[in-house]
């Protein structure tokens, strides 16, 4: 049975290979690892998953053992004897790498190069089955104490400063956590596995604020495991409902990644995640004993997949992404500009108008070539409502246009004042007195010349 397992896994990895990705929902699961070679060619239960510098960590709790593989699966290097790994974390600083050992209750440290270990973290009170390891941007590690049902916090040096929470059903309690994970702010987010949530505290350990319940509904998680943030995204492996969530910083469901199943974008019982620098989600795959890997570029790269999209002239796709945008993210220079190519495509002059002003006032390095494009986008709106008769609106726009440096308008400000002033009895009356002053002056000029005689 097992032998029938791994050939349809060997048939679908060659079939992932030879297609370059394959489509599941509209996502691009890139490639799907499950062979990796040596003396025991198959992952057993993958849990956490590392990914840095085209090196791809893996704890192979099955096998216990950490894998170092190349990006399209190949064994590197390996550290075997291990008991029941499962988080990973790094300190590029330091250049270490902490594993969780859940049946050993402790974490080790070891060399980032050579997999040399370095130590053990020592917690005050012993560790028991911890499974979540985070280490922030400062240094400071976090461990999910899973059978203490706490949070223990060390300092670089490996020293504990504090540990918040306990077992219980309030705010600050947990049940069995196992992921847990640091933001920008320094906020931790928590994994409570078994009361179905997520639970958010500032970076001293005070409750902010959580979400989710039981079930299997949309808002639901079923023992969910482990989270990687990135940026203002949260991805969350829902772990019986096999799925993976994503939620952004303010704990609103932002997208549902996958059902359960075999195929390609499919999972059993999902574990460890991690986000790569080039936006691909890798996903252990705990239940299917392999490693997915599913470009999330959509998310953690907003404005790459927007440019995507507009060269693709996918506008429906383009509003639904840019709605789901925070207001921080929507400031970003680069999607503004984005956004600001989107109207002008779409035809929209209001929405590029009022981009463009906001381009103008924020962008102080590239305000001359703003100022350039209002120019431009004022005479746009400006002909618009001439040729709808609103000949005072347009005349303003005309007059904005001007300012803004864009000659072309002068005329018409000029042309459209006029008519306001009276049309075009009044055009007569000026053009009768222009030549009435160019008769005057060729009689002068005549009477010069024969003067001169």
């Amino acid at each position: 049975m097992r032998g029938a397992k791994r050939g349809a896994f060997l048939a679908l990895i060659f079939l992932v290979t030879l297609f370059s990705g394959v489509e599941v929902g509209g996502r691009e699961v890139e490639k799907i690892i499950e062979e990796v070679g040596g003396d025991l060619p198959f992952l057993d239960y993958p849990v956490g998953i590392l990914v840095e510098d085209q090196e791809v960590l893996v704890s192979d709790w099955g096998n216990n053992r950490l894998l170092s593989l190349t990006g399209e699966g190949e064994i590197q290097k390996s550290l075997t004897g291990l008991h029941s790994p499962a988080g990973l974390g790094r300190d590029e600083d330091r250049e270490r790498i902490y594993i969780v050992e859940q049946k050993a209750n402790q974490v080790r440290i070891i060399h980032r190069d050579d997999f040399s270990t370095v130590g053990f973290l020592q917690a005050k009170v012993p560790l028991e089955e911890p499974r979540g390891v985070w280490v922030d941007e400062g240094g400071k590690i976090y461990v999910a104490d899973s059978g203490k049902s706490r949070i223990v916090v060390f300092s670089p040096e490996g020293e504990e400063l504090f540990t918040f929470g306990k077992e219980g059903i309030g705010n600050d309690e947990f049940y069995y956590p196992r992921g847990v994970a640091v933001d920008g702010d320094g906020h931790i987010w928590v994994v409570d596995t078994y009361h179905h949530c997520i639970k958010v505290f500032d970076g001293k350990g005070q409750f902010l604020f959580r979400f989710g319940q039981g079930g299997e509904g949309e808002e639901d998680f079923n023992q969910p495991r482990y989270l990687f943030i990135r940026g203002e995204m949260v991805f969350i492996s829902d772990y019986r409902n096999h799925r993976i969530k994503v939620y952004n910083r303010e704990g609103v469901l932002q997208e549902i990644i996958g059902k359960e199943g075999s195929a390609p974008g499919e999972f059993s019982f999902p574990e460890g995640l991690w986000i790569d620098e080039e936006g691909k989600l890798w996903v252990a795959d705990a239940g299917n004993n392999r490693l997915q890997v599913i470009d999330v570029n959509f998310l953690v790269n907003p404005a790459l997949h927007l440019a995507a999209l507009l060269a693709e002239n996918d506008y429906q796709e383009f509003r639904e992404v840019l709605e789901r945008l925070s207001p921080q993210e929507k400031e970003d220079p680069q999607i503004s500009r984005l956004v600001l190519d989107f109207y002008q495509k779409t035809g929209d002059v209001d929405g590029a108008i009022y981009q463009a002003e906001e381009l103008f006032l924020s962008d102080s390095e590239n305000r001359d070539q703003w100022k350039k494009v209002l120019g431009e986008l004022y005479y746009q709106k400006g002909v618009y409502l001439r040729g709808e008769g609103k000949l005072k609106e347009a005349q303003n726009f005309f007059r904005k246009s001007w300012q803004h440096g864009y000659r072309r308008s002068l005329f018409l400000y000029l042309w459209t004042s006029f008519l306001l002033m009276g049309g075009s009895n009044l055009f007569i009356l000026i053009l009768a007195l222009i030549l009435l002053f160019l008769v005057i002056v060729f009689y002068r000029l005549r009477r010069e010349y024969y003067r001169g005689w």
